[in-house]
């Protein structure tokens, strides 16, 4: 009955609030677990990127729904058409992972890059390096891989910074340097390890770790913490 009444009165309401507002009340719908509520809002701003992509967003993961992915990839495909960062992405995902055709390393790269020119989506830098290290979809290019992960970074997305821990360790497309790893690794430690595991579960940066500490000394740790300390001021 609750949500019937919720529904009923934001039917009565959209005609009048603009897109942005409809955005914000169904992410507020979605975080207090009313999917239903929240498609409502999002069907009644189909011309706003955001919108189009969270519709879905729905779609994709079965919230409120059942979950169908070409329902998905058809909602991040008009979101997409308006430049939505998160949109591109998306898609980007689902060519790499061939969620609803073949696998297509070059589409996926082309939509990572085009939702990191939005300016919004340090993930999107993140995946763009990553293809560019890995060598998917794209020639192996470390030195210009590490430019796009370094910019990730500074956006504060905890898989660059691990990957920047894993190429200084290793050297590529850089001189091994282990200060600057144990470096990378301890940013990466910082950041949100629930989104770290999601990316790879082998980023592991307690064990990297500890695998670092057998090789430098107590000033070099010290100075890497204390690095740290001055950066969060």
């Amino acid at each position: 009955m609750f949500r019937f009444t919720l529904t009923l009165t934001v039917f009565l309401l959209l005609s009048a609030r603009p897109a942005l507002a409809q955005f914000d009340s169904g992410v507020s719908a979605l975080r207090a677990g009313n999917y239903t509520a929240a498609q409502t809002f999002w069907q009644s701003c189909p011309e706003d990127g955001r919108c189009l992509y969270s519709l879905g967003y729905l779609a994709q993961f079965g919230l409120g729904r059942p979950a169908d992915l070409a329902a998905a990839k058809a909602f991040y495909t008009k979101a997409a058409a308006k430049n939505d960062g998160d949109a591109l992405y998306a898609l980007g995902q689902f060519a790499e992972a061939g969620k609803t055709e073949a696998k297509d390393l070059a589409a996926a790269l082309k939509n990572y890059r085009a939702a990191a020119a939005t300016g919004t989506c340090p993930d999107a830098e993140y995946a763009v390096g990553r293809m560019i290290l890995q060598g998917r979809g794209t020639p192996r290019d470390p030195v210009q891989a590490l430019k796009w992960l370094r910019q990730a970074a500074g956006h504060h997305q905890v898989a660059a910074e691990y990957m920047l821990g894993e190429a200084y360790e290793s050297g590529w497309g850089v001189p091994a340097n282990r200060v600057e790893a144990y470096y990378w690794y301890r940013r990466a430690q910082e950041g949100d390890q629930t989104l770290l595991a999601e990316e790879d579960l082998e980023f592991q940066p307690a064990v990297a770790l500890k695998l670092l500490r057998r090789h430098l000394t107590a000033a070099q740790i010290r100075h890497v913490e204390e690095r740290l300390a001055r950066e969060k001021r």
